[in-house]
């Protein structure tokens, strides 16, 4: 399972771990998310993500079949470093409590200990190459367009009322790319 964790939404992708480098999306088995739309506190979004962990094994079917548990959980490495006009320390302070928080939440209920990679690193195991942010926009959209191109082609993403794919594809995007660089390290 590879987890994209920001406290607004946490993306969530489960491959079968038996993944082949020609396998690209084909072997997917739950590609969601969790939102925390309503919560106010740290402590809203904990319970939110406690109860999503733990309902995520009971969503997972392959060709009718119910699979056994989640064997490895993995999240993008947490951003720990200033970069001028990106995050501040309150951001990255909170974002670093969440992550430990979800780290702590996974291996609690999957019995498995967490595993965290970097995004750059796991961009490129997954071959996707990324321009300056100044000539190919930022690095989020350039993974959804590459990956929307490649793996996920066949993932039909809800859209908006102006007909633009919902937000919360490119967090469900990064989760696949952590959970396929994880299955191709």
């Amino acid at each position: 399972m590879g987890l994209d964790v920001s406290t607004s939404i946490v993306g969530v992708c489960v491959v079968d771990s038996t993944i082949q480098p020609d396998d690209k999306g084909s072997h997917i088995l739950l590609l969601d998310k969790v939102e925390f739309k309503k919560c106010v506190t740290l402590w809203d979004k904990t319970d939110v993500m406690f109860n999503a962990i733990k309902q995520i094994e009971s969503k997972i079917w392959y060709d009718g079949t119910k699979l056994p548990t989640i064997e490895r959980v993995v999240l993008e490495e947490p951003l720990v470093a200033f970069r001028p006009g990106m995050s501040s320390a309150q951001t990255i302070s909170t974002l670093l409590r969440f992550n430990g928080i979800v780290s702590y939440i996974s291996r609690d209920l999957l019995k498995c200990t967490p595993e965290y990679i970097n995004s750059a690193h796991a961009r490129k195991l997954c071959g996707i190459k990324l321009q300056r942010t100044k000539v190919g926009g930022p690095q989020k959209e350039q993974v959804f367009e590459y990956m929307a191109a490649h793996d996920l082609a066949h993932v039909n993403w809800p859209t908006t009322k102006t007909g633009k794919q919902v937000t919360w594809s490119r967090d469900c995007t990064d989760a696949y790319v952590i959970a396929r660089a994880a299955c191709l390290e």
